[in-house]
């Protein structure tokens, strides 16, 4: 009768809980666990069907089974009573990574695979890049083939944040060719060119063949000239090899005009991507994402915008190498722009935020700010590596077409359409509190805002009439000032920043048109219309696309 119809799972379960009360107590024991000086009380049949290690032992007379008492060594007997638990309840109690390492190495022993499989379910659940070395090895000692599935694909996904951990050094040559040659790998060229130096720098002599093999497979068109020509000058890896040297010299034409500079791999921040060069516009009337080139004052078509939200209202963020969309009607979709044969893969719906949003990315999250009402507060966020929203908090000061912008460790969260529309607030998501901060001068709504060089600058907007107003906070004085206006008027538009620069982009009264504003000179100028273009005015974004 092998069908569990034949059974009453609650009464099974009820008999293996009293089976177990009397192992407790040690009624009706037939057999002890020795490990070290401890003993533990159990039934020989319950030990057979629960495990094929005690199966194969006590199946044939032998001076353990005979005795009573089996002896197991080169384990912790806690991990051994864990174990025994289990095979009476089906249960254990997970707890630090060394914990579970004992216990699955004593599960294994055991030959216990349906607590292995929970273990490793609990270890994918809680990769992170302080762990995931760790966690791979074990994986591979156990033979664990869904966490290591798991572990290749964390890595893919958070390449950066794990060469910048040290234990990044003691990955094996095979491993580190798998990482650095994938195509699902979400790094820039120049990341993983800087993963491969500092992996190849901690054993030199045997790793220096490796180096040149796998740095001839980088795109190193995709590199910054500024990064390129700090390789050519003062990276010896590079440059005291010629195999090095001229693959790089096959694709540097830059010279006086790029400074040589390093990357630092532990600031995700700042190398995620390569620094955006291009405005991207999702124009409607083509059903196309479309990118602006400031420097070359050239339109380059990416990939279609999908059906799932061509003709609704949506605005979208940039992460590393993948766009964000938030549609106001609670979808999310994701796109990978970088791989030209990616499509927009829909992501879970927002929980608590339908209708107009102001989005922002902040480390490794999507916030999400509800902007559709008088009385909207609400904040969550989305975390893209288990593709989950949650509630994160209320804005303290209620309000809509609020700007918002995140900087120096902070979000800000600048006037709107309410009762106070020169509010200035930060919050800071690592403790989430909020702090009050100056008012902006000229109070407003719908203006757009962007973070360059520790100031935040916000522009345009509405107030009795479209404004081309533009004030910049410093985040480090916590002071205002009035720079240069715009030379349109404008509201609900978006603003980047390109190249040391920044963008304002369409909005109502001057939907087709993009201003440049150079800090250096404080002066807008118009440097390109949009003619022919339908562009979702909440979604202007900036981001790198290969020269």
């Amino acid at each position: 009768m092998g069908s569990l119809d034949a059974y009453d799972l609650e009464h099974c379960g009820k008999m293996m809980m009293a089976l177990n009360k009397q192992r407790e107590s040690k009624g009706h024991s037939d057999i002890a666990i020795m490990v070290g000086d401890e003993k533990i009380p159990a039934h020989r049949n319950v030990l057979s069907a629960g495990s094929d290690y005690f199966r194969a032992m006590l199946s044939h007379e032998n001076v353990d089974s005979s005795a009573g008492i089996v002896t197991i060594k080169q384990v912790q007997y806690s991990s051994v009573k864990t174990c025994i638990n289990y095979i009476y309840t089906g249960n254990f109690s997970t707890s630090g990574l060394e914990e579970r390492e004992q216990l699955l190495f004593t599960a294994h022993m055991l030959q216990l695979q349906g607590m292995c499989d929970k273990i490793a379910v609990s270890l994918e659940k809680e990769l992170s890049p302080e762990s995931f070395y760790s966690t791979k090895m074990i994986a591979n000692t156990f033979n664990c083939t869904g966490l290591v599935e798991s572990c290749n694909k964390y890595a893919l996904e958070n390449f950066q944040s794990i060469a910048a951990e040290d234990d990044f050094e003691h990955l094996d040559k095979d491993y580190i060719s798998f990482l650095v040659g994938s195509n699902e790998v979400e790094a820039s060229e120049a990341v993983k060119c800087k993963a491969l130096i500092i992996w190849t720098n901690f054993d030199v002599e045997t790793r220096a063949s490796t180096f040149e093999e796998l740095f001839g497979n980088l795109n190193l068109k995709e590199m910054s000239g500024n990064y390129q020509k700090f390789l050519l000058e003062k990276e010896p890896l590079v440059f005291n090899s010629a195999r090095c040297l001229r693959a790089l010299l096959m694709n540097f034409t830059g010279g006086s005009q790029f400074v040589a500079e390093d990357i630092d791999i532990k600031n995700p921040g700042r190398t995620s991507i390569q620094p955006s060069n291009a405005i991207a516009v999702f124009d409607k009337k083509s059903k196309s994402l479309q990118t602006f080139r400031p420097n070359l004052r050239t339109w380059t078509k990416l990939q279609d915008i999908s059906d799932g939200f061509v003709d609704k209202n949506f605005t979208a963020v940039v992460q590393g190498n993948k766009i964000f969309v938030l549609v106001n009607d609670g979808t999310n979709y994701q796109l990978k722009y970088t791989d030209t044969n990616a499509t927009w893969v829909r992501l879970a719906d927002r929980e608590l935020t339908e209708g107009r949003l102001a989005v922002v990315t902040f480390e490794d999250s999507i916030y999400a700010f509800d902007d559709s009402e008088l009385t909207s507060k609400t904040v969550e966020k989305f975390d893209p590596s288990d593709g989950t929203w949650s509630y994160v908090t209320d804005k303290p000061v209620e309000g809509r077409y609020t700007s918002i912008v995140a900087a120096r460790g902070f979000i800000y969260c600048i006037g709107g359409y309410g009762k106070k529309l020169s509010t200035a607030m930060k919050f800071n998501p690592s403790d989430s509190t909020w702090t009050t901060l100056p008012p902006m001068p000229s109070a407003r709504y719908g203006a757009a805002a962007v973070e360059l060089d520790k100031k935040i600058y916000v522009m345009g907007g509405c107030n009795n009439g479209y404004l081309n107003i533009v004030e910049r906070f410093d985040t480090v004085a916590e002071t205002w000032t009035t720079v240069a206006r715009l030379n349109n008027s404008r509201t609900d538009l978006n603003a980047c920043v390109v190249e040391g620069k920044i963008f304002a982009v369409g909005g109502l009264n001057s939907k087709n048109t993009i201003e440049e504003y150079d800090p250096a000179v404080n002066s807008w100028k118009v440097v390109e219309t949009m003619g022919g273009k339908d562009i979702q005015g909440l979604a202007s974004i900036a981001l790198n696309v290969p020269s």
